[in-house]
């Protein structure tokens, strides 16, 4: 069975046993070869994720997986939420970053840096900072639909 194939089986199985209505599939993503292959499922929440909800739906992967023989060969199942380095891809994972600092490339390349300030239908609301004199300022708000933005990932301060 190819990646594409597979990926799709395993999206549809997720989101099936997806029974909480503020858990949701982000991604999966299938690596290796047929035989050897590592299937990572990440799922998010609309305030968080615990490990007994990635448990639950790995436990449930893995045991259609092997009922309905659909993998060759060895694999190796993660469920886990997407965590902060992952880029945010559905509107629905912004309103929790709230106050956070994201880092946003948009689709003709331009990129912007600045707190989130809201989420205003299906748009997110971000202040722009400018570096004067080693001094943040809080410069302007941009708005931005999901269609505009290519990436956007949280700003991780060390």
């Amino acid at each position: 069975m190819n990646k594409v194939d597979l990926n799709k089986i395993v999206s549809e199985l997720v989101e099936s046993f997806i029974d909480n209505d503020e858990i949701f599939l982000v991604e999966v993503n299938i690596k290796g070869k047929s035989g050897n292959q590592k299937i990572q499922v990440f799922i998010d929440g609309d305030h968080s994720v615990n490990v007994e909800e990635c448990s639950k739906i790995s436990r449930k992967l893995s045991n259609e997986l092997e009922e309905k023989d659909i993998i060759e060969g060895r694999y190796i199942i993660e469920v886990s939420s997407p965590g902060v380095d992952k880029p945010l891809k559905f509107i629905r994972q912004f309103p929790k970053h709230i106050g956070r600092e994201l880092e946003i490339i948009t689709i003709d390349k331009k990129r912007y840096q600045g707190k989130l300030l809201n989420i205003i239908d299906e748009q997110v609301e971000v202040s722009l900072k400018s570096n004067k004199l080693k001094k943040e300022l809080n410069t302007e708000s941009l708005k931005l639909s999901l269609d505009e933005i290519e990436k956007a990932n949280v700003v991780i301060r060390l």
